[in-house]
């Protein structure tokens, strides 16, 4: 019996981690595997992942995290497939993949074929999640934005509570434009009614086109470290950059508090977190000509001075239970 892959891609923000918790909760008598992409050098989604889930801890499943990059990028090509293999030899009942926000699924099935393994994997659906704030804007700026829409055997227009029904009306136009028979769902923080994956009928259309994901189209991509004096400071520092990013993300440290930093469309949350074990920092995404403009803007908020890192090699995945 092959093993089934639920693929969830979609634009940095839109909701992936969030409807992995959910989907996650809806097969919990099925072991399950999860191969987690994030773009940004120090992946967030796993940690976000292992703190949200206490009740699969004893539960034997796996994740297996891969950052840097795309996973449907030449250069990170490896990588996945070594994580696909590993799951292959772990056998889980379901294997969910959160593709990166910059990730073009179009050669999903393709990846398959090439390294013959599509005789014990096979494609259940491609799940496109849709943010209503940010699809508008850069569909028509970003070829990886139409390419995920076209791949999706389901569609998930995710924080519909922050859109206007005028809004809603075109997106959904847009979407129809680009995947003229794809169902599409409307929901807010993850909520969708996910009984289709339940269904034998499997329906996957055919990804078997290249990505568009090469590293000539990756975004500027960096990592901030340092010390900022109090929330009040880091907001000035966040709403200083907001225009300049793609997505921005991570944990950091306030008084001694640790906290998980996320923008949200309409601005920024931050909100308490765990101590994860991850290295604190803000990852941060952009077209490559903002990066310098943010690594200033950094070293003028923050009170400590250090090297801003940039863009690094991309770096093996790395495997983890639940823990």
């Amino acid at each position: 019996m092959k093993i089934e892959i639920v693929l969830l891609a979609g634009f940095l923000g839109a909701g992936k981690t969030t409807v992995l918790n959910e989907l996650i909760r809806n097969f919990t008598d099925l072991k399950l595997g999860m191969l987690v992409n994030d773009f940004g050098e120090v992946p967030v989604d796993g940690s976000l992942l292992k703190s949200e889930n206490p009740e699969l801890l004893e539960g034997g499943h796996k994740i297996y995290e891969i950052g840097n990059g795309s996973i449907f990028c030449s250069c990170l090509k490896a990588p996945f497939v070594y994580g696909l293999q590993y799951f292959a030899s772990e056998k889980p009942d379901l294997l969910f993949i959160e593709a990166s926000g910059m990730s073009d699924p179009s050669s999903m099935d393709l990846i398959l074929q090439e390294h013959r393994m599509d005789g014990f994997m096979e494609v259940k659906k491609i799940l496109t999640l849709v943010d209503p704030l940010k699809f508008p804007k850069l569909v028509n700026v970003l070829n990886v934005i139409p390419r995920q829409v076209e791949a999706a055997d389901v569609l998930l227009v995710n924080k519909s509570d922050l859109a206007t029904d005028e809004q809603m009306q075109d997106i959904l136009e847009k979407i129809r434009k680009l995947n003229p028979d794809v169902p599409v769902q409307t929901g807010s923080f993850g909520q969708f009614d996910y009984s289709f994956l339940h269904s034998p009928n499997r329906d996957h259309k055919k990804a078997r086109l290249e990505s568009c994901n090469t590293p000539d189209t990756r975004p500027a991509s960096l990592f901030l470290e340092g010390r900022i004096t109090s929330e009040e400071v880091l907001r000035e520092f966040l709403d200083s950059i907001q225009d300049e990013i793609y997505r921005l993300k991570g944990f950091f440290e306030l008084n001694g508090n640790m906290k998980y930093v996320s923008d949200t469309g309409k601005g920024f949350s931050i909100t308490p977190a765990d101590k994860t074990g991850i290295k604190p920092g803000l990852t941060v995404l952009c077209p490559p000509g903002n990066s310098g403009k943010i690594a200033d803007a950094w070293q003028k908020y923050r009170s400590d001075k250090f090297e801003v890192p940039h863009d690094k090699n991309p770096s093996p995945g790395r495997l983890s239970g639940l823990r």
